[in-house]
């Protein structure tokens, strides 16, 4: 008799343990995988009245990130900015020595999922912008929680707006940084 229930209780811990091991594995384990892209903006001439107004399309590096993370698009739980970071630049992309945003006001990011006649989402802007400096943090719109319908194709596009408060009278150029956390199930 003790040699049944000793098997019974045995059986039973195996069975519950199997049964314990098979549910957790259809679960999944969701992590956090940060990544970021980077864009160059050009902006042409402004008099005083005008506002900054560019757009670029990003290729997205998605793919990759979650390949190397053994993830694929069918899991994303959820994307969310993190960041986004402007530094003025030169022609060829390299950080501006002496650049700064004193003639800009305000700043404003927006993205869009279509990469022609594109409706934007604004997720990020800054009023106003610090003077004397190279680089600028937009402060992030936590109302947009869920960026994934935007990076569900291969490319997307990001919208740079601005005020200006005095004349701009050459070509500016700043590189974006825009980072996100990619939530994905495993």
């Amino acid at each position: 008799m003790k040699k049944t229930l000793l098997h019974s209780i045995i059986a039973g811990t195996i069975l519950l343990g199997a049964t314990f091991l098979v549910s957790c594995g259809d679960l999944g384990v969701t992590v956090t995988i940060p990544y970021s892209q980077e864009v160059r903006f050009e902006f042409d001439q402004v008099d005083s009245t005008g506002a900054l107004d560019t757009s670029g399309v990003i290729t997205s590096n998605l793919n990759s990130i979650l390949t190397a993370n053994n993830a694929d698009r069918d899991n994303l739980e959820s994307i969310t900015l993190t960041e986004l970071k402007l530094t003025m630049v030169d022609s060829a992309g390299n950080t501006f020595q002496g650049g700064n945003f004193n003639a800009i006001n305000n700043m404003t990011a927006a993205i869009a999922k279509d990469t022609v006649g594109a409706m934007f989402q604004n997720i990020a802007s800054l009023n106003p912008v610090p003077q004397n400096t190279p680089s600028i943090n937009l402060v992030v719109d936590t109302t947009v929680v869920n960026i994934v319908p935007y990076l569900a194709n291969e490319k997307f596009k990001v919208r740079l707006t601005g005020g200006v408060n005095t004349g701009i009278n050459t070509k500016t150029y700043v590189k974006a940084k825009i980072s996100f956390n990619v939530r994905v199930v495993l």
